[in-house]
């Protein structure tokens, strides 16, 4: 058959939008809608788990978590950084069930959003930092110092069993746990190793009737449901013939010049023990209400770390290397003056040392599965979210 080159051409047109047309539907998820900046909203129908996620992760976090009632809160802290976050919603699927939760590929630039390959995207799942499913089953990651316990906490819990990174606990939790019970043996069942950067990782487990504590303590998974629900980034376990144990406190716990009574035990390089005990002075706010849990976590955004008049001074955000929280105060005077000045400049291209800041306040209802959420330490808006 001939056909002339304009009817060749028109339809090879035709081709190529067909094509695209195939190429985007076939994408099993839907493109970035931008929510504010920093944020953007995706839905998943389907995405390709990766349990070696987080090995090529270098940076650090801190984070604060508290659950009371049917409330789940947790802040995400990171860097200073030009770096979107992502709402993800995952469907159901045979073995997997629905989930809504916040991720973000820390090397995406928020100006390069609209150019992230597929890849990138399709692998938003694997780097979820907390979330809920479809069961009412509420999960996040914090860090917790792994040189306190020389490191161990990031190499084995399981050995033999399945192996899955620290990062990927979160996801892998979403996608499988009928309950927070349910979730812990699964996790018993799996090989868990790594953390993030130098630090380990934690995870504050919940469902509507229990709250589990989960941490990798001497080469076992340990999960406790008698804490405080409050997870900051300390050990909340500790194993009695360790290095870890001969720093039990004897009576209350010296803390940069301040001691903090009926604590858990503190390692030497023990992070948010001020967010902590602010978080129990005031548990009772997060029972009642979404909005009153948000003001519960706004309590403890990561900024007021750079603020002279914080009272008590959160000493213990700068407890690394040679600084513990058995120093006084003025031995941390050079670093917090470094960070101060730092903060002042609120430029999110300094790097890798900017300051940090609260990226999002989350707020998940265990009863209702739904999403409260701030970002970027903005609580005048919020932004409100439903699984089902």
């Amino acid at each position: 058959m001939n056909i002339s080159k304009k009817a060749f051409n028109v339809l090879l047109a035709v081709l190529i939008v067909a094509s695209l047309t195939v190429t985007a539907q076939a994408a099993p998820f839907t493109a970035p809608k931008k929510l504010a900046d920093y944020l953007y909203y995706m839905e998943f129908t389907d995405y390709v788990p990766d349990l070696a996620t987080g090995e090529n992760i270098k940076m650090g976090f801190a984070c604060s978590a508290v659950r009371n009632g049917n409330f789940y809160g947790r802040n995400l802290d990171l860097d200073y950084a030009d770096v979107p976050e992502f709402v993800i919603k995952v469907a159901a699927k045979e073995g997997r069930y629905a989930s809504i939760g916040i991720a973000a590929v820390l090397t995406l630039k928020s100006s390069t959003v609209d150019k992230a390959s597929e890849a990138e995207l399709l692998a938003m799942p694997n780097l979820t930092f907390d979330g809920i499913n479809e069961n009412g089953v509420a999960i996040n990651c914090n860090v917790a110092p792994a040189i306190d316990l020389d490191f161990a906490t990031k190499l084995s819990t399981n050995y033999g069993k399945p192996r899955i990174h620290a990062v990927s606990v979160v996801r892998y939790v979403l996608d499988h746990a009928k309950s927070a019970a349910h979730g812990v043996e699964l996790l018993k069942n799996m090989d868990i190793y790594g953390g993030y950067g130098s630090w380990g990782l934690h995870w504050m487990l919940s469902d509507a009737k229990e709250t589990y504590i989960i941490e990798c303590i001497d080469g076992e998974l340990i999960a406790r449901n008698d804490t405080d629900n409050i997870m900051t980034n300390f050990y909340v376990n500790y194993a009695p013939k360790t290095a870890y144990a001969k720093h039990v406190a004897q009576t209350g716990q010296k803390v940069a010049g301040k001691v903090y009574e009926g604590f858990p035990v503190l390692t030497p390089h023990a992070c948010g023990v001020e967010r902590y005990a602010i978080l129990k002075e005031h548990y009772a706010e997060g029972k009642e209400s979404a909005d009153g849990m948000a003001h519960l976590m706004e309590r403890v955004k990561y900024t007021q770390t750079y603020e002279a008049n914080t009272n008590p001074f959160w000493y213990t955000e700068f407890a690394e290397e040679a600084l513990t929280i058995a120093n006084t105060p003025m031995d941390f005077q050079a670093i917090i003056q470094q960070k101060m000045d730092t903060y002042k400049l609120h430029d999110r291209d300094i790097q890798p040392n900017n300051f940090w800041q609260t990226w999002h306040t989350a707020v998940y209802d265990l009863a209702n599965k739904t999403l409260r959420l701030n970002v970027q330490e903005d609580y005048s808006k919020h932004y409100d979210f439903k699984l089902n």
